[in-house]
């Protein structure tokens, strides 16, 4: 359960401005998604997350490369002395550690979300529609918010190798 304290560190760097980018967004996609589907009775969840399940995957991968290489830079010397405003653990942190959260962060969640997928998977005789509604929308809200985090880390990745602040 040591991977909790990567989601504790992940939201603890967030600023509010990040937080409704990268929650917001997939929090609405999410209610839309409930309203179309007990509302409209428009059931094309399942049918969206078949299709970005490969996309998961791919990203799983690209995720795992890009903190490799970013792990392996020698870009990364300067960023673990760049101090942020961001307090993590009772102090500033560095963004170094920003991304190394935000990265872990996204393993994490990917890896869930493959999982997930696999477990839906092996219980699909068992099909009680509200509930495979409302565990098809959280699917849908953490896809977008692995979506946006990604691009956010490797803006962070960008200015880091080319050293912009």
């Amino acid at each position: 359960m040591e991977f909790l304290f990567v989601i504790y560190d992940y939201f603890a760097i967030l600023k509010k401005r990040i937080l409704l980018f990268e929650w917001g967004i997939p929090s609405i996609t999410g209610v839309v998604c409930l309203i179309l589907s007990f509302g409209f009775d428009i059931d094309s969840q399942y049918g969206i997350i078949e299709k970005s399940f490969g996309y998961v995957g791919t990203l799983l991968g690209f995720t795992l490369a890009a903190l490799t290489l970013l792990l392996s830079s020698e870009k990364m010397k300067e960023a673990r002395e760049y101090q942020l405003e961001t307090v993590l653990h009772n102090r500033r942190a560095t963004l170094y550690e920003l991304v190394v959260v935000s990265y872990t962060y996204l393993i994490i969640v990917e890896g869930i979300l493959c999982v997930s997928f696999f477990i839906a998977q092996l219980f699909d005789f068992i099909y009680i529609r509200s509930i495979a509604i409302v565990l098809n929308t959280m699917y849908i809200v953490l896809l977008f918010n692995v979506l946006l985090v990604t691009i956010r880390t490797v803006a962070d990745m960008y200015f880091i190798l080319i050293k912009r602040e």
